[in-house]
Formats: C-alpha cells, structure tokens, sequence
C-alpha cells in the first residue's frame, strides 16, 4: 500500500504547502454544498482519483493495525457516519499524519502521535 500512495502523492516536498491542499488534490476534504434553505456536505468530485482510493484503502487497512486508528473509526460510527464517511474522516487524519512525517522526513512513530492526540485533546477540553 505505501509504494502505491508514494506513487499517487509524488516526491516533491515544496508542491504542497499544507496538508489540506493534499486533501482537497485527493477528493478526502468534504466539500459544503447550499442552496436556498438547504444545506448539505459532498465528496469532492474534482480529484486524482487514484489517490483518493490509495488514501481510503490506506486508512480502511490501518484500522487492523494502530488501536488509535480503530477506536477513531468506532468512535465515528458511533456518531451515526457510514462506513464511508469513517473511512473519509480516518483519511483525513492519515493525511495530516503523513503529511508531518514526509516534510520532518521522520518514520512514524505511534507515540509522538499519541501524545500529540492527547496535548490537543487538554486544549480542546
């Protein structure tokens, strides 16, 4: 899986300049859509859908790996999200992740993750 993504994100550390310009690239960002009284939230239909997929499978697969990342999944389906949507949202998180790790050109460690996890939570809080 990570030859795959390597492929579909590219080598090229100055192309993005955060991690939401890679979410938006790969359709994972949800997109607001209004009209009227109506309000909704959509796929991104305008992606490297190739990347896309790459990203879903990388966090559906992760999910039998870190427990942090199947506990996120739960917690979101929980909330009443789709499958799909969880997978999204898990997505988005990998992005950042991945992100992080590919311009410190650091490997992962899932305790620097942990702990970052929790410092945000004390602020959230």
């Amino acid at each position: 899986m990570a030859p795959r993504l390597l492929a579909e994100w590219g080598d090229n550390r100055q192309r993005y300049a955060m991690p939401s310009c890679i979410a938006a690239l790969a359709g994972t960002s949800p997109v607001p859509f209004e009209s009227g009284n109506y309000a909704t939230v959509h796929h991104r239909f305008a992606c490297v859908k190739p990347l896309r997929n790459a990203l879903h499978q990388f966090a559906w697969q992760s999910t039998n790996q870190e427990p942090w990342v199947k506990t996120y999944y739960e917690r979101k389906r929980r909330e009443g999200k789709s499958r799909s949507m969880a997978v999204q949202a898990l997505a988005n998180v990998w992005v950042r992740v991945i992100f992080a790790m590919w311009h410190k050109r650091e490997a992962y460690q899932c305790d620097t993750f942990e702990t970052a996890q929790r410092q945000h939570a004390r602020r959230v809080a």
